[in-house]
């Protein structure tokens, strides 16, 4: 009971803070003109995925402070999965950030932004791909046990970062997208590594409606965090099998994504676009 009373504190000082923060960041990035059009054309602001910073930091500290420190709840290896769930997701955060900030939108779909670099021009996405690549690579050589686990865990850390980018292409598809996903990752995980959804799934949802009504974009400032938060969960809590059927939808994706409009598919399905168009 205890347990569950802590995740609630989590979740509740997650989704407050966050909603609270909303205001102080949207005025920050209007104030310095951090806005972008929209898939409408209207100019609002863009990287608003940087509110779900602050709160992932604290609920940090807390968890790090009472499962670690106070009441010995989590166990050295929990506390180096939390060390690197933070950090992987703080390093989507400044790629995502200088994508936004900076980014050619000249430039679209990973294949485009390699193509680009073997012709000797780093885009930002291309940066992106393999900033993401390298933090997964970081993050599997600490968990895995083998070369093959770290090549699975590495692709579907890459894979992943990228997968909420290919949804954040209209309000608030992105975000449902991730509670699709991130709500059974949450109840099917076990042990310590169950409360690490509670450090962003809060802030995402406060967040949610100023997406879904087209007030601020996330960017991939935010976008990139929800695919990496996904990413590395994957790799955290679940089998070489699981893993390895993830991947490969992961693949499908990005490979059908290439070849087709995934919002033409989502209009041209009447259960998909009812989803998508719901709530705006």
């Amino acid at each position: 009971m205890t347990h569950y009373i802590f995740e609630g504190i989590i979740f509740v000082l997650g989704f407050l803070g966050t909603y609270f923060m909303i205001p102080l960041f949207k005025s920050m990035l209007v104030n310095g003109n951090i806005i972008r059009p929209n898939y409408k054309k209207e100019m609002i602001p863009v990287g608003m995925g940087i509110v779900f910073l602050p709160m992932l930091i604290i609920n940090s500290i807390i968890v790090i402070y009472f499962m670690w420190g106070i009441i010995g709840a989590m166990d050295t290896v929990g506390l180096v999965c939390l060390l690197l769930f933070v950090f992987s997701i703080m390093c989507m955060f400044f790629a995502g950030a200088l994508d936004d900030l900076i980014g050619n939108r000249d430039v679209s779909g990973l294949k485009g932004h390699f193509k680009s670099l073997f012709k000797g021009e780093l885009t930002t996405g291309g940066f992106k791909a393999l900033f993401g690549g390298f933090v997964g690579l970081v993050v599997s050589v600490c968990l895995s046990s083998s070369i093959v686990e770290i090549i699975v865990n590495t692709l579907v850390i890459a894979l992943s970062t990228n997968l909420m980018n290919l949804f954040d292409l209209r309000p608030g598809r992105a975000i449902k997208a991730y509670l699709v996903i991130i709500i059974p990752i949450f109840f099917t995980l076990t042990g310590y590594i169950q409360i690490l959804p509670l450090l962003i799934l809060p802030n995402v949802l406060a967040y949610f409606n100023t997406d879904l009504k087209a007030r601020a974009m996330m960017g991939d400032t935010g976008s990139n965090v929800l695919g990496m938060s996904i990413g590395v969960l994957m790799a955290f809590g679940y089998d070489i099998k699981v893993r390895a059927c993830w991947l490969v939808f992961l693949i499908l994706m990005h490979l059908i994504t290439e070849k087709f409009s995934l919002t033409k598919i989502i209009e041209k399905n009447r259960v998909l676009k009812f989803i998508d168009n719901l709530g705006r």
